[in-house]
């Protein structure tokens, strides 16, 4: 069937009658201003009726098109057709008739499409890091990184969904990619069995089930993490439970100190478990985990236990938090027990734009209860304060900047520690 005819004849069905002139930029190369079928192919076109060849923006008029393209075109005229008159829709239900087979396959094998990209969402940002820190030493060159993400989450069936997140992380000053580099961060299935929520693989426990708000450690690890909630007042408990193994929780002294015990990056196990309650504007978590990997020895103990509880309180636009824990390991004089107490005011939303958010806390960082903080600003075996800003600039573009004022515990006369960051993320 030549595509003249077809151009010809769905013209009339769409547009009937009328003779008004369609004055356009060419939409073809092949089809010149002069050309007998040039308004009829042009409304089409604008109508969104046909779509000719992307890879060389020509319509190919005398091309032969096979049935399932006319049907394409003849489902694209019904919908235009629905407010036209008695004679017109008459023509195009003859045509639907004609090609109802082409049309119902058609159909199903978009609805499927539709049904699978819609199992399927993504999400991420691009990022760019500015890094300096000083204090009793001199200030030196920041650190300029570059961090790209892709999440995509994923619906397997009615009971099981998944998600993976691929990175890609690069030192700018160096020219080099970092440590993380470009890699799969996380890759897991989640299942929920009645009120009981499970998730399994490569996945960040902080992301499902916060221990101490972030304050000991947020990273990813290879293992499960099972979440039993339930109803229990006016409020909802979480009973979490953690175990698996990170090649990148490592825990260690403080260079100033030259201390060489820690949990080093070889495979460290982590297990342990958590209660989070929430009530109202009122939060709670008291919690236990273990850190091991078997290579350290601390008075012939190789592992590490950590102790922690979290309080916060939702006030207007205030958000309070006071986080402790507690290892029963230290190093150097820095002791025990890490702590963060903030306030964070409103806060920057992606999705608003000139929304803002600011945040003032004091917090201390054990390397042995806080091994893998949350926090973007901080120094392992320091204490301070720390002060942030953050503000979208418009729809999906926000701009962060904080700063960190501590001293390095067990450091000396030369015991000051400062840090400056600042971040722009557009997401997507």
């Amino acid at each position: 069937m030549k595509k003249t005819l077809v151009s010809a004849l769905t013209t009339a069905l769409v547009v009937g009658a009328a003779s008004t002139t369609f004055a356009a930029a060419n939409p073809f190369a092949d089809v010149p201003a002069d050309h007998w079928a040039y308004d009829a192919v042009s409304e089409l076109q604008a109508k969104g009726v046909v779509n000719g060849y992307a890879v060389d923006n020509t319509f190919r008029g005398n091309q032969n098109m096979t049935r399932y393209e006319m049907a394409q075109i003849v489902a694209k005229a019904m919908a235009k057709v629905e407010t036209g008159d008695a004679a017109t829709k008459a023509m195009v239900d003859k045509l639907a008739a004609e090609f109802r087979d082409e049309l119902a396959n058609l159909g199903v094998r978009m609805d499927d499409l539709e049904a699978r990209m819609d199992n399927v969402k993504h999400s991420g940002f691009i990022r760019y890091r500015y890094v300096k820190k000083g204090g009793d030493r001199p200030f030196g060159e920041g650190d300029q990184f570059v961090r790209f993400r892709l999440n995509s989450a994923v619906k397997i069936n009615e009971k099981v969904d998944g998600f993976a997140r691929v990175e890609w992380n690069h030192d700018i000053n160096n020219d080099t990619d970092t440590a993380r580099g470009a890699a799969i961060q996380q890759l897991w299935v989640h299942s929920k069995v009645g009120t009981t929520d499970i998730y399994a693989g490569l996945e960040n426990p902080n992301d499902h089930g916060s221990f101490v708000h972030g304050l000991s450690f947020d990273t990813e690890i290879e293992g499960a993490q099972v979440n039993f909630n339930k109803a229990l007042g006016n409020g909802n408990l979480r009973w979490t439970i953690d175990a698996g193994k990170s090649s990148t929780n490592e825990i260690k002294g403080s260079e100033d100190l030259n201390i060489d015990k820690g949990l080093k990056a070889a495979q460290t196990r982590i297990i342990g478990t958590n209660l989070n309650y929430e009530v109202g504007n009122f939060d709670a978590n008291l919690g236990f985990y273990n850190f091991s990997n078997g290579i350290n020895d601390w008075a012939g103990d190789t592992s590490n236990n950590v102790w922690g509880l979290g309080l916060g309180y939702k006030a207007g636009d205030f958000y309070i938090t006071g986080d402790y824990a507690r290892a029963n390991h230290e190093i150097g004089d820095a002791g025990k027990d890490s702590y963060n107490i903030q306030v964070n005011y409103k806060g920057a939303k992606a999705s608003e734009a000139k929304s803002w958010g600011a945040y003032i806390g004091y917090m201390k960082l054990n390397p042995m209860s806080a091994p893998k903080f949350t926090y973007d600003v901080g120094r392992e075996n320091t204490k301070g304060w720390k002060i942030g800003v953050d503000y979208a600039f418009m729809k999906n573009i926000v701009g962060s900047v904080q700063y960190y004022d501590s001293k390095i515990m067990g450091a000396g006369d030369r015991d000051k520690f400062k840090m400056f960051f600042g971040q722009v993320t557009f997401s997507f």
